[in-house]
């Protein structure tokens, strides 16, 4: 904790003078799971308020309004809808651009929520807003005369849900939807492929373009969320590390566990749909349910995969794709006990459920173009670095390649997640999750 106040107090200062700051992914092997996560906001924060937040190039202040992601919103946050999708930044500004008298739906949903503003009339869950000037709105009926947008808030967080649905994906396996209900209709943030018996998430799907650059900051983060899809399993348990550490130790005994799992190395809640992959409050919050996560140790999480999501999102907006994006699991990681026999390790041992992955991948693909790219760690720490480039499955197409440049990970580092890419038709030859689509080249 007082490493995190050192490196916030770096934050702070930094936001007065042009400090340089240390990437997140440094800090992969010193900072713990939440601790990491406060780190990542500042610093997302402070890169946003030097970049492209801070300028309103390419908007027309003189007709219609402006709202900034960052700055200009607050929480507990409504679910806006526009045209009948959620609202969307304009390109990767960071910033929301509406025309004169254009209107976006507001809702707090969920039981007993209620709009709240300084101005507001009546109490309503849902109302219309219309845009007058800036970051001016009003509503008839509902708020008095005109007030700003960013001040608009609930009684409460908005109410996500996550439903399983009547689809099926890879294997036969469940369909669950996660979102809002806004007006009787439910607004889907991203799709889950979830193995109901091994308690497994294969995929989440969902679309990732130049408007996902920037993402608000600050927001808070809320407790992990089983809902109805680990019957009989106390997952946030299972993840605490005395927990993980006395189940490790019942593969490979109590010296080696003590050994595999420390301060620095532990399973994590490693999210798919990233947080930050979310530009409101509402769909940053709603990324946290265990149907989107698996046990990802945690300097990986904090190490090569987060430069991946990072460098990624900002890649798509800067190229302006317009993408699907697949992130999921494959295989089940191993480790020796004293005999040097490997061992699949399983959260929940007994019943063979919530597999530690030996994969993560990322499958990112522009349908408009054709192209698309495979992103894939390896998520085990304690192989040797030989090891880990046995188990490369296809032909690296990011190493010695400019064209992936924009990628600052350092892939050989097998303590924070040896890395590689490949063409989606060779990721295919060993991961089968994923639906049938074509691809001519790829995506960098």
């Amino acid at each position: 904790m007082q490493t995190l106040l050192v490196l916030l107090a770096l934050v702070a200062a930094a936001a007065a003078l042009p400090t340089e700051l240390p990437e997140p992914g440094q800090l992969a092997l010193i900072l713990g799971e939440e601790e990491f996560e406060d780190y990542l906001d500042a610093y997302l924060e402070h890169e946003y308020k030097n970049n492209a937040n801070s300028s309103s190039a390419g908007v027309n202040a003189r007709s219609g309004c402006t709202i900034r992601v960052n700055g200009d919103l607050g929480q507990p946050q409504p679910v806006y809808i526009r045209n009948n999708q959620y609202l969307a930044s304009n390109g990767n500004s960071g910033q929301i651009t509406l025309n004169a008298n254009e209107q976006v739906v507001i809702s707090c949903t969920g039981s007993g929520r209620t709009i709240r503003h300084p101005n507001i009339a009546s109490n309503v869950h849902t109302a219309t807003a219309r845009c007058v000037n800036n970051a001016i709105i009003d509503g008839a009926g509902w708020l008095n005369g005109n007030g700003n947008f960013g001040q608009l808030t609930c009684s409460a967080h908005s109410f996500h849900e996550a439903q399983g649905t009547s689809s099926r994906c890879y294997g036969n396996n469940l369909v669950i939807r996660v979102g809002f209900i806004v007006n009787n209709v439910f607004y889907s943030l991203y799709h889950s492929c979830f193995d109901q018996n091994r308690m497994e998430v294969l995929y989440v799907w969902y679309e990732q373009n130049p408007e996902n650059a920037i993402h608000q900051s600050g927001v808070d983060r809320p407790s992990w969320l089983a809902g109805s899809f680990f019957p009989g399993v106390a997952v946030n348990t299972m993840y605490t590390q005395v927990s993980q550490k006395a189940t490790i130790a019942q593969y490979v005994g109590n010296t080696l566990a003590d050994q595999y799992v420390t301060t620095q190395q532990f399973l994590a809640r490693g999210h798919l749909a990233a947080k930050s992959d979310y530009v409101f409050a509402t769909g940053q919050r709603a990324t946290f349910y265990f149907i989107n996560a698996a046990p990802q140790w945690q300097p990986f999480n904090a190490g090569n995969w987060n430069w991946l999501e990072q460098n990624l999102r900002a890649r798509i907006g800067a190229a302006g794709y317009r993408t699907t994006v697949y992130t999921g699991t494959f295989g089940v990681t191993q480790l020796r006990d004293a005999n040097n026999r490997f061992h699949d390790i399983y959260l929940v041992r007994e019943r063979n459920q919530i597999p530690v992955p030996l994969y993560f991948y990322k499958v990112v693909y522009d349908a408009s173009r054709r192209i698309g790219t495979a992103f894939i760690s390896i998520n085990n720490p304690h192989y040797t670095l030989a090891e880990a480039r046995a188990l490369q499955f296809c032909t690296d197409r990011c190493r010695n390649n400019s064209a992936f440049d924009w990628i600052r990970w350092q892939p050989d580092r097998v303590d924070i997640g040896y890395s590689f890419c490949c063409t989606i038709d060779d990721f295919r030859r060993t991961v089968p999750h994923l639906p049938a689509f074509v691809t001519n080249g790829l995506l960098s």
